[in-house]
């Protein structure tokens, strides 16, 4: 495998250089205009606009759904009907990602439907601020209650094809294989993927890297639940049912998952959000196997109606951290002590477990005034939804935002790994592992970008992967900066990650 030595041009961010690990947050729901008070199910975050700032579409099950533009300061603007994308309500789990590699991210929305018969949407984006919708002509307007959507590139031909977890009886999960002009054909029992059960949602992450994204359904069924999946991708289009082995079958009623590498070891671990049952953190070995680790993560201390999990490193020491919306009870924020080590500071941040709402749903987070942090958004049901701004604002940070060119253009699926400059490849001085993905959590999506947080007196080394197996290695790199990554040249084998 050839490595590919690239000048990228920096855009830099933040002024102060202590490397902190205190973590804060402040409510700017009102003063943002994003408090949409809907019976709220999920947000998906994309540049829809190619602005450079961060916009979102909230997906409500009852009531017209909403896309909010960002212009800037923490301010957003309602453009749903003059983009056209103004979905009547009943809507889901919706991603985005760009289906037809033109640059712009278009946007598919899962619809439940009112009484379960409402096809789901694919918006094609038009470069312009508006979309059209291609559902029919594309071929993905399933019936079939879909609850969660993600995207990824299964089979590496470069186009983003689309996954339903869908709910209810005799209603199969499906599969639609992109074919790269706009039109997308089912594929699900050639693929292995054609479970049936009460699906509440589903991620897509590449558990034992080799370089093709796993999937991992979420199951719940009322009061006796049902195992989740793990299908590992066999890297010719189909999947294998990998459940039991891996561990990761759990048998609860659950909700919601997210994969980290929570632990910093270089390989994706698991939390998964159970509505009973208790929450579950499987610690991954690398190979897809799974342990699990929920007492010694010290996150069995809490058995609410779990929902909406969210990892990211708030306050920029190196490790990841965990919120976690719940549908009964107040939400939770555990701070990573490293080594996937949690303790629960909810009751430090005034606010954030957002108390007096009682049922939260899907959760998000990105840097949405792009000064360096991780700001949250959390979606709530029948009562305004909430925007936190982190105000950590430190050099203390490095994102990436990478774009494919033999690999589909979002770059989902990639993957960056940091160690400290002069040490790359070298686990003594590994600092993190984060994946490009389309679905995290309970029917959200947080940001494309990938976000790290670092010691700004250092710096560092990259290695960074695209899904096409492209490498591209940088070195030397300052925090306090986004870099913005262009996939250099197509390379036709598949690189072990």
């Amino acid at each position: 495998m050839r490595k590919i030595f690239v000048c990228i041009s920096l855009l830099i961010f933040g002024l102060a250089v202590n490397f902190s690990n205190a973590m804060d947050f402040k409510d700017v729901t009102n003063e943002s205009g994003t408090g949409d008070p809907g019976r709220g199910k999920g947000v998906a975050v994309g540049d829809f606009n190619n602005d450079g700032l961060l916009d979102f579409y909230v997906s409500n099950k009852g009531g017209g759904n909403v896309l909010f533009q960002n212009m800037g300061g923490m301010k957003f603007k309602d453009v749903t009907v003059q983009a056209g994308v103004n979905e009547a309500g009943y809507s889901l789990g919706s991603c985005w990602g760009d289906i037809n590699n033109d640059g712009y991210l278009d946007l598919y929305v899962p619809k439940g439907g009112v009484y379960e018969v409402e096809s789901n949407r694919l918006f094609l984006n038009n470069g312009d601020g508006t979309f059209t919708d291609i559902t029919a002509t594309a071929g993905v307007g399933t019936k079939s209650f879909s609850y969660g959507s993600a995207m990824a590139d299964v089979d590496h031909d470069g186009y983003l094809d689309i996954f339903c977890a869908n709910y209810g009886p005799n209603n199969k999960n499906v599969l639609y294989h992109n074919n790269g002009n706009n039109t997308f054909t089912e594929v699900t029992d050639k693929a292995g993927l054609g479970d049936l059960g009460w699906c509440w949602s589903a991620t897509f992450a590449d558990v034992n890297g080799d370089g093709f994204d796993d999937l991992y359904v979420v199951h719940g069924r009322y009061p006796a639940g049902e195992r989740n999946k793990l299908y590992l991708n066999n890297g010719d289009g189909t999947f294998k049912d990998f459940s039991k082995e891996s561990g990761t079958d759990d048998p609860n009623w659950g909700l919601g998952a997210t994969f980290a590498d929570a632990d910093n070891d270089g390989d994706l671990d698991l939390f998964v959000s159970n509505y009973q049952g208790g929450n579950k953190f499987f610690l991954n070995d690398g190979t897809g196997h799974f342990k699990d680790y929920t007492k010694e993560a010290r996150l069995d201390n809490y058995q609410g109606w779990g929902k909406g999990p969210i990892f990211a490193d708030f306050d920029h020491d190196g490790y990841l951290d965990l919120y976690e919306a719940d549908c009964k009870g107040p939400n939770h924020l555990y701070k990573n002590n490293g080594k996937g080590i949690f303790t629960d500071i909810t009751d430090k941040i005034p606010g954030i477990n957002c108390g007096t709402v009682k049922r939260s749903k899907g959760v998000a987070v990105a840097d949405f005034d792009n000064d360096g942090d991780m700001d949250l958004y959390v979606v709530n049901w029948n009562t305004p939804n909430r925007l936190f701004k982190n105000t950590q604002n430190d050099k203390n940070f490095l994102k990436v935002s990478l774009e494919g060119r033999a690999s589909n253009r979002s770059a989902v699926g990639s993957w960056v790994k940091v160690y400290d400059a002069g040490h790359l490849g070298d686990m003594k001085y590994f600092r993190g592992l984060r994946e490009v993905t389309t679905a995290s959590g309970f029917c959200s999506m947080s940001s494309l970008d990938l976000h790290f947080g670092l010691d700004a007196s250092k710096k560092y080394d990259l290695d960074i992967k695209f899904t096409n197996g492209t490498k591209v290695v940088m070195n030397d790199v300052s925090c306090g900066q986004t870099l913005k990554i262009k996939e250099p040249a197509k390379i036709n084998s598949i690189a072990k990650r």
